[in-house]
C-alpha cells in the first residue's frame, strides 16, 4: 500500500511538472530566433514584458519542483542495486536539464529587464544565447537522463520495462535536434507518470512488480 501510494504521489508530481513545462512555454508568444535583427528583438520583449517576467518565474517554480520528481525517480529505480550507477547517471542528466532551464529563466529575466536601457547589439546577443545555447545543454541533458533511466528501466521492473524503450527511443531526437530536448523530456514524464498513477490504481494486493513487466 505505501508503495503504490509513493508511486502515485511521483505520478502526480510529474504530472505538475509537465503541466508547468508547458504552462512556460504557452504565457508568452514565440520568441524571435537567433537570426533576428536587432529591431525586431527589441519589440518583441517590449511588447511582452510581462508575459516574459511571468515566463520565466514559471520556468524557476519548475526546477524547483522538477528536482524534487527527477531525484524521487532515481530513489524508486535505485530500489534495484545494479541500477544505481545508471538512476545516478540519469539524474546527473536531470541536472543539466534543470540548469538549461535555469540559465533559459535568468536570460529571459535580462531580456525582460534590459529592453529599455540596454543597446540594440546586447539584446540580440542574449536573444541569440536564449535562442541557441540554452537548446543545446537541455538536450545534452535530456538525452543523459533518457538513457541511463531507459537502461535501468529495461534491466528491472521497477517500473513498465516498455518505458524503458521509450525513453532510448526519445533520446535519439532529443541529442539530434537541440530544441527537441525539452520536449521530449515532457512527453516521456507525462507517459510515464500516466503509467505510474494507473499501476498505482490496482489492486493492493497485486505486486508491483508482477503487473508492471
Amino acid at each position: 500500500m505505501q508503495a503504490a501510494r509513493s508511486q502515485r504521489l511521483l505520478g502526480v508530481a510529474g504530472l505538475v511538472f509537465v503541466a508547468l513545462f508547458i504552462a512556460s512555454g504557452s504565457i508568452a508568444p514565440q520568441s524571435p530566433n537567433s537570426h533576428a535583427s536587432a529591431a525586431k528583438v527589441i519589440a518583441y520583449y517590449h511588447e511582452h514584458k510581462t508575459a516574459i517576467f511571468v515566463q520565466a518565474y514559471i520556468i524557476q517554480v519548475a526546477i524547483l519542483e522538477g528536482i524534487f520528481f527527477f531525484w524521487f525517480l532515481r530513489d524508486r529505480l535505485s530500489v534495484f542495486a545494479p541500477n544505481r550507477p545508471l538512476a545516478n547517471i540519469g539524474f546527473a542528466g536531470a541536472v543539466l536539464f534543470a540548469a538549461s532551464g535555469g540559465i533559459a529563466a535568468g536570460t529571459l529575466w535580462c531580456l525582460a529587464d534590459a529592453v529599455n536601457h540596454v543597446g540594440p547589439s546586447t539584446m540580440q546577443t542574449l536573444n541569440v544565447m536564449q535562442n541557441d545555447f540554452n537548446g543545446v545543454l537541455a538536450s545534452a541533458g535530456v538525452a543523459l537522463f533518457l538513457v541511463g533511466t531507459g537502461i535501468a528501466l529495461i534491466r528491472s521492473a521497477t517500473l513498465p520495462r516498455w518505458l524503458g524503450w521509450v525513453a532510448i527511443v526519445l533520446a535519439v531526437p532529443a541529442l539530434a535536434f537541440p530544441g527537441l530536448g525539452g520536449p521530449a523530456a515532457g512527453l516521456w514524464i507525462l507517459i510515464a507518470s500516466i503509467a505510474m498513477l494507473v499501476l498505482a490504481g490496482r489492486k493492493a494486493s497485486a505486486p508491483i512488480d508482477a503487473v508492471a513487466t
